[in-house]
């Protein structure tokens, strides 16, 4: 085996190893990114909850406070 063939081997292996390495790399991160993407979305979806509460609660407030105003506007 001559010098060339073990550079030439030495440079395909070494080629290889930075490939992998960000290959590595990027399935770290979509992986990192894939669970967040999961929590925001239980987040909104917890998020959404609450509102559809508080419009459903404010709606009656709403009705009540125009009930209010209607019979104060009667009375004077």
């Amino acid at each position: 085996m001559t010098w060339e063939i073990a550079v030439g081997m030495f440079g395909i292996i070494s080629a290889f190893i930075a490939v992998m390495n960000v290959v590595v790399k990027i399935n770290s991160t979509l992986s990192k990114l894939e669970s967040a993407v999961l929590q925001l979305k239980e987040t909104m979806e917890q998020q959404s909850n609450k509102n559809a509460h508080f419009y459903t609660e404010l709606s009656g407030h709403e009705k009540r406070i125009t009930v209010l105003e209607n019979q104060r506007g009667m009375e004077r």
